[in-house]
């Protein structure tokens, strides 16, 4: 036996064991897909090219033993028991690079198997939990894609049920308010009916007073019915139709003009400063002028007549139109500007109005907010401000 006749053993052996091993990949590829195939093709190779690394290794070992020794133990083993051997010398060329293939292709295989298991684990403590728990990601593959797509799953359905749980509360706290505000100025004319079935039309001053108070309150429910719809439309609109291209600031001037007679008849001021002279937005036009005479009806109802209204409008460095409606409260008892764009919000004063909703203000918030802008109060002693910015 010499030195050389070790390589053509060697490499017939782990032609073999490769061999038989593409074999099983192959039987086992016809029932995975295409990109796992490529993924488990990767983990072939890799403990293929250890495989190999460590089977030149042991090659070299081999020959450096039988230089310096090993040579004459084969010789007088093969002389006197020649089977033993070359079976003995076989295990040694072919058991090293095996069982280096076997370790690594296992070690990599079960790192995806344990995987599965915790990522098998996590989906019953969502099953059982509920919705928002996330998994830890391992890797780059498939199932680290699969588990990515179950954490995006799992949080959008959580917030999904967070919302679904808020609209529900809204529509309880909707039907609520709706109940109260529609059974007080009810209350108020059943009374004033069965008055006047009593009284009848002989005393004409004291009829015409109860017909007036009846009007006044009908012409409440009125509005109030009129934006309880407009609201709730709104609301489970997700966009606003007929957009168009329009110059916000020239809408905005000719708001500004109509509101102006309203407020000298009222005894108030009206002031404004337009720094931008116009700017274009996609707008609703109907829409937006609703939010502008919202804002100012808010502020000709409660504002103090001792000192000016004022708006002033400009571009700010982000590209945002801001538009400002300050003014002067009458009273700030009660009034807090973060709830003030809220359904049926109304501060100490407004609760004597009949004429007031309490949903003009929630109406121009979420008409803003499907303009893609954003509103906002603020209160500084006196003065109560009211931020709108456009995109």
């Amino acid at each position: 036996m010499t030195d050389w006749r070790m390589i053509p053993d060697y490499i017939l052996i782990n032609s073999i064991v490769i061999a038989g091993t593409i074999l099983v990949l192959f039987l086992v590829y016809r029932r995975l897909s295409v990109s796992f195939r490529k993924r488990l093709t990767a983990y072939f190779l890799r403990a293929a090219c250890h495989s190999l690394v460590i089977s030149l290794i042991v090659l070299a070992v081999e020959y450096l033993l039988f230089y310096y020794g090993l040579r004459e133990f084969f010789y007088h083993l093969g002389s006197q028991h020649g089977a033993a051997a070359e079976y003995l010398h076989t295990v040694l060329i072919a058991a090293p690079p095996l069982v280096c293939f076997v370790l690594s292709f296992s070690v990599r295989i079960n790192r995806k198997v344990k995987y599965v298991e915790y990522l098998s684990q996590e989906i019953q403590l969502i099953r059982e939990e509920g919705f928002g728990r996330t998994m830890e990601l391992q890797g780059s593959d498939e199932i680290t894609e699969l588990c990515a797509s179950i954490n995006e799953m799992s949080v959008q359905l959580s917030e999904k049920q967070e919302l679904e749980k808020k609209q529900l509360q809204s529509k309880n706290e909707l039907i609520t308010n709706v109940s109260h505000d529609l059974r007080s100025p009810l209350t108020s004319i059943i009374g004033y009916v069965d008055l006047l079935k009593q009284t009848g039309p002989q005393d004409q001053q004291q009829f015409a007073e109860y017909i007036e108070v009846v009007e006044r309150r009908l012409t409440g429910l009125n509005v109030l019915i009129n934006e309880l719809f407009e609201y709730t439309k709104l609301n489970s609109a997700e966009k606003i139709p007929d957009m168009e291209q329009m110059d916000v600031i020239g809408l905005l001037r000719h708001v500004l003009y109509e509101h102006k007679v309203l407020m000298e008849a009222n005894g108030l001021t009206l002031s404004w400063q337009i720094k931008t002279e116009s700017y274009t937005a996609n707008i609703n036009t109907h829409q937006m002028v609703r939010v502008f005479q919202n804002l100012l009806d808010n502020a000709r109802k409660y504002a103090d007549k001792s000192a000016p209204i004022t708006v002033t409008a400009e571009t700010e460095l982000t590209g945002q139109l801001h538009i400002c409606i300050a003014n002067q409260a009458a009273d700030t008892h009660g009034l807090n500007p973060d709830q003030m764009f809220e359904r049926f919000y109304r501060g100490d004063q407004a609760r004597s109005d009949t004429q007031s909703s309490g949903l003009g203000l929630a109406i121009a918030k979420r008409i803003v907010q499907l303009h893609g802008g954003r509103i906002s109060a603020s209160l500084l002693g006196q003065k109560l401000s009211i931020h709108l910015f456009l995109k």
